[in-house]
């Protein structure tokens, strides 16, 4: 392999693990993967509820308890994405076997992420009234149907879409 295709290989996998991590750490938070996913639209659908000033004060306190949660398992995420790009990029032979261990590590990070932001976005629904929750299903179908135009109209983003 040259010297060039092996930069342009290592090049990729830096592009993959940075597009993991900014899913990963929520540009957007969970599920930001398929355009504005559960990090972003739980809070923009909260938006939109005309929130009391008592269950807006109630909220903030629910998301600043978590971010404490939340804040350390980012760093250790991106300390986890260094190593795995260190070891992607170093000199030598590396095998999946090499990578495998900060993978998996990577991945438990991932779900503790998750299962946090679930927690907090629980908690944070049981702040609503049931005409609220019936305005978000609402706001969160017509914002899939936006999405499906889109994509209608636009095509596939990713690869061969047409952001490539």
């Amino acid at each position: 392999m040259t010297t060039v295709c092996r930069m342009f290989a290592a090049g990729l996998m830096m592009v993959a693990v940075w597009t993991a991590a900014a899913e990963a750490h929520g540009i957007g938070g969970p599920g930001h993967g398929q355009g504005m996913g559960g990090g972003m639209l739980f809070p923009a659908i909260l938006r939109t509820l005309n929130l009391t000033p008592e269950q807006r004060g109630q909220i903030e306190q629910i998301m600043k308890a978590h971010r404490s949660k939340l804040e350390p398992i980012f760093e250790q995420l991106h300390t986890a994405h260094d190593e795995l790009t260190t070891k992607l990029l170093a000199p030598g032979a590396v095998g999946a076997n090499d990578l495998t261990p900060t993978i998996q590590h990577i991945g438990q990070l991932q779900q503790q992420l998750m299962q946090e932001w679930v927690r907090a976005a629980l908690e944070a629904r049981g702040v609503l009234t049931p005409d609220q929750l019936t305005k978000a299903a609402e706001m969160k179908k017509r914002l899939d149907a936006l999405r499906s135009e889109m994509r209608s109209l636009l095509g596939p983003m990713g690869p061969d879409g047409p952001m490539d």
